[in-house]
């Protein structure tokens, strides 16, 4: 008999300033053998739950209170959104993937581990044809949350505004790849021009945030083959703080959208079809309302905070900030 080694798919999160970056390993290559529309789909499974954490992650983490800085007012924020997958994401049923060229061995269960999912559990296709070939299915990296560390400044404008900034310029990573992220926000406190509200002993905002993130990881140089990511997503909402000495109650309400696309690039030998270039690429797009609750707590210029979103997927959110106003 015939056997196709598919070793485990190594998916790790690198924690560094601005985002998690994944590391991913070539032997997503291994989803080739067989057909394309069938690599296409399983590929797009087993990555799903990352790439949908992902983009949410993007659009977390932009404020921890209603109130802008005054005009001479920053401050410099590191900040971590952790999302936590939905358990329902820790597997998928290849049988509903209607697969052309593999089919689950006897035996064994039609549901194996996303990314996200168990290290063990794995099913083993055969193809449909002749059962002489078989694909072992990869394992999951048991990921129990997804962490997205970046770095914010945020600057006082002229009437009541506020501008966001979050970046990491493009580093490459010898042996494995480069990342980069960027994104920009505004926030404005727009009770201040309505003149009954003044009196009001809330602030109450408005912020508009877009992020882009983009990585390639090497998979092999010669063949120019690489696993690339990339993701954007953009949030608004409507902003509520209220704040005592020391500590501010802060919330958010408002619209998320997000797009990440997964693309294996380079040129690659796929058995029965010959030479393919850029054989695999998908998208998740997520959009909805979302909502979150939080406390910061301020001791002279530092600034501590921790907040919760609900969504598709939880996200925890923390961090700690200077503050000069």
């Amino acid at each position: 008999m015939k056997t196709i080694r598919l070793s485990k798919f190594a998916f790790a999160l690198l924690i560094f300033l601005n985002v998690g970056v994944l590391n991913a390993q070539e032997d997503v290559v291994a989803f080739l053998n067989g057909s394309l529309s069938d690599a296409q789909k399983l590929s797009k499974a087993y990555l799903e739950p990352f790439g949908k954490s992902l983009g949410m992650s993007l659009n977390s983490g932009w404020y921890n209170t209603a109130k802008p800085h005054g005009l001479l007012g920053f401050d410099i924020t590191f900040t971590a959104p952790i999302t936590i997958p939905a358990s329902s994401d820790k597997t998928f049923d290849i049988n509903k993937l209607n697969l052309s060229y593999w089919e689950v061995q006897t035996g064994q269960s039609t549901k194996s581990p996303t990314v996200t999912g168990s290290k063990s559990g794995a099913s083993i296709l055969s193809d449909k044809a002749t059962g002489t070939s078989t694909l072992n299915m990869p394992g999951g990296a048991n990921l129990q949350f997804i962490p997205a560390p970046m770095i914010q400044v945020a600057k006082g404008l002229p009437f009541h505004t506020e501008i966001v900034g979050r970046f990491f310029p493009t580093v490459n990573i010898s042996g494995v790849g480069n990342f980069g992220m960027w994104g920009v926000g505004v926030k404005n406190e727009f009770m201040e021009f309505i003149p009954f509200a003044r009196r009001i002993p809330i602030n109450v905002s408005f912020l508009f945030g877009y992020t882009q993130f983009k990585s390639s990881f090497d998979i092999s140089k010669p063949q120019k083959q690489k696993l690339e990511f990339k993701a954007s997503g953009y949030t608004a909402r409507l902003l509520v703080s209220r704040s005592i000495p020391v500590l501010t109650v802060y919330g958010g309400v408002g619209y998320n959208h997000s797009t990440t696309d997964i693309a294996l690039k380079g040129t690659y030998n796929v058995n029965g079809v010959g030479t393919v270039t850029d054989p695999i690429a998908f998208d998740f797009a997520n959009n909805g309302f979302t909502a979150n609750l939080g406390l910061r707590l301020k001791l002279a210029i530092l600034a501590f905070h921790f907040d919760y979103a609900l969504g598709e997927y939880g996200i925890f959110n923390a961090g700690v900030g200077v503050n000069f106003k």
